[in-house]
């Protein structure tokens, strides 16, 4: 089962894509190198069947599990520890399984200019590239239609049609509202659904092999037993299943694909990692067709095999994708590859059960998002799992996998209890929990003893910082004696503020720990009008909280700010709707911009959604007022452009270009003036980890400037 993230991924196959933290997400590992592009053979792959199937789905699982448990390296036990205030905190990274491609990864090796071949050779080393035959289909369970018959819309040319080649096109006119095939004894009966609701049968005199719905445009619209209606490519077929039936879609391999891609990763991504998505896709869906040997079908639709919707989730840029790779999959040694994949590795892919499902470092999986997670659990909550164990003294990590942090994702934990002590294995600790990864480490108490603390020394009196302007947004700045500070995320979760003074960039200083947990971290200025600047951050769970600046310099715990769900990006944009106070900027995850607007305090007043179409913008950034008009503007990237959309009071004008050619760019962050001009400027960090201020000219350009010193690789802006 593939992946993307929000969701989780079922065991053995691919994961489901999970939104950030995804967007989900990932921290740890970098390193490795980075294998050649795969040179892509000639040979054709025939569309006919393997001659010979291998085991069932459910048995190839256990079988992959146990080979990994058995057969992977292990690390050395973690020290035991006991809960601190009754509660374990477990820190991991990673979303899914681990095995194959990373799906943040590929998007992190596309940012940095790997092509989707390169991608697919890293993340499958040892593999090739070949094309599958023109005509090659797919029979796909719609596992929705689950009322035993298959109802369909009428259409233009629409028959239903048997196994043996025979046809009957059914009547047209207003009375037929939608047409049934059902089971009927041995056979199928066809009916049609009039004003009343009632069903008419009519007579085909068709055989009792498998009929099926076929129409002249190639498209059969299915109606749902919620009465939603999914349109497919090819034909539908009822096909028996005891006394009931099964719907199944049969369609071209190509017409498959396009309707995974966008289900599995979002279509917005860069190019070249929707590529890479389409060809793993591909690949794993024949190879579920050529070596499992299901009942009527090939495959399913759901995260049990790959999520597949028919053209309802077709995109512009998901079929750009399967036209540019049309054909291609990926071999291992003349035969499909098992080309799993999932939301995030956390740095370190794990063992899968073939050669090319390797475990090795992924230098891309973090770049885009942190994928770092924390889970925190009670110990009466553990006792309720696992009730022999009695009261819960201490959890102890005894077996890893050797691949990634910690030593690598775990294999068995202990629990050492009151009356018992239990070895668990990871995976069980893993689903019971419905944990993100098997890569954490846990943390509490290291001893159960309750020791009298050593005095602790008098504090350093900490320099007190004057408040500025109530409200004040631009420049950025933490300190009094800053004019503007750039806030960078450091590798260990660090939020550390670089005072920028004419172009320089001055040491960092520490204002903030836990940063790694949050999907989302921006710079929102004086959010609730004391005088100092706050950062707004955002959970994977969906949580908006802000993390106040003070008179010492550090920001304060996270205090929730209400709202958060269904964010894909944000950003402090300053006083969008003139009542004094900062706001956000807001893409959701549907692609429609909204202005959040602050309430002066903690939180959110109201929003208001100003336009549709953000769904392919990525870098989301507010530098202020760039062009000098006295409004707020944004900046976003589309391509390789980065655009301007300049504010007018109601919303923000068409897009301008500032600059193309950008590919080589991570990512950007603004900060207000960095040169000392007066105007707004932009910091980008390159694929190479280096930090270049890019100059405005407060109208409509961004002209390269100063590259900064030192390597910022690892690291992630505040925005």
């Amino acid at each position: 089962m593939p992946t993307v993230m929000p969701t989780q991924l079922a065991a053995g196959a691919g994961g489901r894509f999970a939104p950030a933290s995804i967007p989900t997400q990932l921290a740890a590992g970098a390193g490795g190198r980075f294998a050649p592009p795969s040179n892509p053979t000639s040979a054709v792959i025939p569309a006919s069947r393997h001659p010979r199937r291998l085991l069932g789905a459910v048995v190839a699982l256990a079988l992959i599990w146990t080979s990994l448990v058995l057969s992977a390296p292990t690390a050395h036990a973690d020290s035991a520890v006991g809960p601190t205030n009754g509660k374990f905190t477990l820190r991991g990274a990673g979303y899914g399984h681990g095995w194959g491609m990373s799906q943040y990864g590929a998007y992190g090796a596309a940012r940095q200019g790997k092509s989707w071949k390169q991608i697919l050779a890293f993340y499958y080393p040892g593999t090739r590239l070949a094309k599958m035959a023109s005509g090659t289909a797919l029979r796909v369970w719609v596992t929705a239609d689950s009322d035993s018959s298959l109802r369909v819309l009428p259409a233009s040319g629409l028959r239903v049609r048997d196994a043996d080649g025979d046809s009957y096109t059914v009547p047209t006119g207003s009375k037929y509202k939608s047409w049934r095939i059902s089971r009927s004894g041995s056979g199928y009966r066809l009916s049609y659904r009039t004003g009343s609701g009632s069903y008419v049968t009519k007579s085909t005199g068709l055989t009792n092999n498998t009929w099926s719905f076929t129409s002249s445009a190639g498209i059969i619209k299915v109606v749902m037993p919620n009465g939603s209606v999914r349109p497919y490519r090819g034909t539908v077929a009822l096909v028996k299943r005891g006394s009931g039936g099964r719907t199944v879609n049969r369609v071209s391999l190509e017409g498959y694909v396009r309707g995974v891609v966008a289900s599995e990763m979002p279509t917005s991504w860069h190019p070249h990692a929707v590529a890479a998505q389409t060809v793993a896709a591909r690949s794993y869906a024949v190879r579920l067709r050529d070596f499992y040997n299901y009942d009527g079908y090939d495959i399913c639709d759901t995260t049990a095999c790959q999520v597949y919707g028919g053209i309802n989730r077709e995109t512009r840029a998901g079929n750009a994708a399967v036209k540019a790779t049309a054909g291609s999959i990926v071999t291992y040694k003349g035969a499909v590859a098992f080309t799993q994949f999932a939301s995030s590795n956390g740095g370190h892919s794990a063992q899968g059960d073939f050669p090319y499902l390797a475990p090795k470092r992924d230098p891309y999986d973090g770049l885009v998002v942190s994928q770092a997670w924390t889970r925190t659990i009670t110990a009466s909550s553990i006792a309720g799992k696992w009730p022999s164990v009695g009261r819960v003294r201490k959890l102890q990590i005894t077996k890893r996998d050797g691949a990634g942090a910690w030593g690598g994702r775990v294999n068995t934990i202990k629990i050492i209890g009151s009356r018992k002590t239990i070895s668990v294995a990871g995976y069980t600790f893993y689903y019971r929990y419905g944990l993100r990864s098997r890569l954490f480490r846990v943390s509490g108490s290291s001893t159960m003893a309750s020791a009298s603390p050593s005095p602790a020394p008098k504090p350093t009196p900490a320099p007190v910082i004057k408040p500025g302007a109530a409200y004040a947004t631009f420049p950025r700045s933490y300190h009094s004696g800053s004019k503007s500070d750039l806030a960078l995320i450091s590798s260990t979760g660090r939020l550390l503020r670089y005072q920028v003074a004419a172009g320089v960039l001055k040491s960092g200083v520490s204002i903030g720990a836990g940063f790694s947990d949050f999907t989302h971290v921006a710079n929102v200025g004086d959010w609730n009008g004391d005088g100092y600047q706050d950062v707004a951050v955002r959970t994977s769970a969906g949580v908006v909280s802000l993390r106040r600046g003070t008179r010492t310099g550090q920001l304060t715990a996270a205090t929730s700010a209400g709202f958060g769900g269904g964010i894909r990006a944000m950003t402090g944009i300053g006083d969008a709707n003139g009542d004094k106070h900062p706001d956000l900027a807001v893409i959701t995850d549907a692609g429609n911009l909204w202005l959040y607007y602050g309430n002066g305090k903690s939180g959110r007043k109201n929003k208001t959604k100003i336009s549709e179409g953000w769904a392919d913008h990525e870098w989301l950034r507010a530098p202020g007022d760039f062009d000098r008009d006295g409004r707020v503007d944004l900046i976003t990237q589309l391509g390789d452009a980065v655009l301007l959309h300049r504010g007018t009071g109601k919303g923000f004008a068409p897009p301008i270009t500032l600059a193309t050619g950008w590919s080589g760019i991570s990512t950007i962050t603004s900060v207000g003036d960095v040169t000392g001009d007066r105007r707004a400027d932009v910091i980008a960090r390159t694929s190479a980890g280096r930090l270049v201020v890019y100059t405005g000219n407060g109208k409509n350009r961004l002209t390269r400037g100063a590259t900064l010193p030192g390597s910022f690789s690892g690291t992630r802006f505040a925005v």
